[in-house]
């Protein structure tokens, strides 16, 4: 009897290919990355020529540099780590579990 659905074993992807397609933007968007860098033109320089009043700049090409912006320059994300430890209350000290009881700050290795 013939299997329907599911995964078959050896089909699809193997892990770690990389479509061709892939492999051809990556080396473009390198080369064109290398081409802006070494004309001192990658998006971030060009805002930067506006804000500082260089007016040879043309809306046009401010608004083609706002554009091409994402594509090459990374968003820096906002992360909010909380760097404390978290341990049971089984592996607390007794000085610590004390300090938890009255309300008081501190209490024990681990926390900041």
């Amino acid at each position: 009897m013939t299997q329907r659905g599911g995964a078959r074993a050896g089909a699809g992807r193997k892990k770690g290919h990389t479509s061709e397609a892939k492999k051809i933007g990556r080396e473009v968007s390198g080369r064109v990355t290398k081409n802006l860098a070494d004309a001192c033109a990658t998006p971030l320089e060009v805002m930067a020529r506006v804000m500082q009043g260089d007016v040879s700049i043309t809306e046009m090409q401010f608004e083609a540099a706002k554009a091409a912006a994402p594509y090459i320059h990374p968003k820096l994300s906002a992360i909010q780590m909380d760097a404390r430890v978290r341990r049971s209350v089984e592996d607390m000290t007794d000085e610590e579990l004390a300090a938890l009881a009255s309300g008081e700050e501190g209490g024990g290795e681990g926390e900041v």
